[in-house]
């Protein structure tokens, strides 16, 4: 048996390309894009500037005349007379003015009674009155008469003293009688209610026919003369006007009434009255502690020096119970400004534009203050200054500001 024996090549092993070839790409592209990463041109750094705020500005400049202090209060009468009756009667006539608004002049006779019975009542007194002047007279020739008959030694004294008696009774009788006559008189011109003064009427509560008795109020009436307006003011605004307490402005030597004026809206006009300070009441209101002032308007029904922002045919009167813008004239305090309410930060400091454009916060003196205006004290402040009236966000004493457009445009609040 022979034994075949066969040569057999060896082979090597062969190596995958494809198994290595995706991760190899990735691999050059991570590597090309931090090459492209870092060698590309880097951009110049460049600072940017912080924006200036855009404010607006007002210029200030001393104000002139005195701080004008304002008020309101209701419009009322400064005497209010309620017309009784004084007799009974009953009412025969009544003036066709006496009704709610209705105007009336001095002497004339509002409410008019039944006159028969107090004509009755007087012809009696007058006629008792007769009697006891012929008593009187008899009893003095009584009197006389005796006193020849005693001389002559007719009678005896106890006589005189009779007559005496008669004659003095007679004479009570007689001051008696024209007591009554005067009483009667009187009931007469009471029976006729005539107007004290010239005047308008409030209410009224009586009709011919009518019985009324003593005391039973006919009407509420009022003088035409003078209205009056009761302003309250607190200690502050009071210090800012004059003499209050006697109603003058200015020295012992040169005073004159303290001014106002009375302003009531009527539609789209604003109607003014001229006014001055009459008196300050007695007392503090307990509860605001405020100080009520009386300002008086004469001749109230007199043509308004209308102030219209639209014209109109007419204007009314002042009336009773108007609710009244009151502005009242004070004094000088020294130099102050008006500015922009709005402008007054904190209550006590402004911003005040500098010539180099730069903010700057001063403290300031607050004199007085309405809902849109401030008036404040110049002191330490220069005489006239650009007074900053727009917000600032953050305001530093010192930053750089810039102002509105020529054209006025209203600037976006700063940053």
């Amino acid at each position: 048996m022979v034994a075949i024996c066969h040569d057999r090549a060896v082979t090597p092993p062969r190596i995958s390309f494809k198994r290595w070839l995706i991760p190899g790409i990735l691999a050059l592209g991570v590597l090309g894009f931090v090459l492209l990463n870092v060698l590309k041109p880097r951009p110049a750094v460049q600072s940017t500037a912080k924006p200036v705020p855009l404010v607006q500005v007002e210029a200030v400049s001393p104000a002139a005349g005195g701080i004008r202090i304002q008020g309101s209060g209701l419009v009322k009468p400064q005497h209010e007379l309620v017309i009784a009756a004084e007799v009974s009667g009953r009412v025969q006539s009544v003036h066709p003015q006496l009704v709610a608004g209705g105007q009336f002049s001095s002497g004339q006779a509002l409410v008019v009674l039944d006159p028969a019975p107090f004509e009755a009542a007087l012809s009696q007194a007058l006629a008792e009155r007769s009697s006891a002047q012929a008593n009187l007279r008899l009893a003095e020739q009584l009197y006389t008469r005796t006193q020849e008959l005693i001389a002559k030694g007719f009678l005896s004294k106890q006589t005189l003293d009779e007559r005496t008696s008669q004659r003095d009774q007679a004479a009570a009788g007689l001051a008696r009688a024209q007591a009554l006559v005067d009483s009667r008189q009187i009931d007469m011109n009471r029976s006729q209610i005539v107007a004290p003064f010239t005047g308008i009427v409030l209410s009224q509560r009586v009709s011919p026919g009518e019985i009324v008795q003593p005391g039973r109020e006919l009407a509420r009436v009022f003088p035409s003369s003078r209205l009056e307006v009761t302003v309250s003011l607190t200690d502050r605004e009071i210090a800012l006007l004059g003499d209050v307490w006697r109603g003058v402005v200015g020295t012992t030597t040169q005073t004159r009434k303290i001014s106002a004026e009375v302003i009531i809206r009527y539609g789209a006009q604003l109607l003014r009255w001229p006014a001055r300070v009459d008196r300050v009441e007695a007392a503090v209101d307990p509860t605001t502690r405020t100080f009520n002032l009386v300002v008086a308007v004469d001749n109230p029904w007199q043509a308004a020096a209308m102030k219209a922002v639209s014209t109109a045919s007419s204007s009314p009167p002042l009336l009773v119970g108007m609710y009244a813008q009151v502005e009242i004239e004070g004094l000088r305090p020294g130099p102050f400004a008006k500015i922009p309410r709005k402008a007054l930060r904190d209550g006590q400091r402004i911003w005040i534009l500098s010539e180099d454009k730069a903010l700057q916060i001063r403290p300031v003196s607050l004199l007085y203050e309405t809902e849109q205006t401030a008036y404040i004290a110049l002191d330490g402040l220069p005489s006239r200054f650009q007074l900053i009236t727009s917000d600032i966000r953050v305001a530093v004493d010192g930053m750089a500001l810039r102002t509105a457009d020529p054209d006025n445009r209203p600037p976006r609040p700063a940053n």
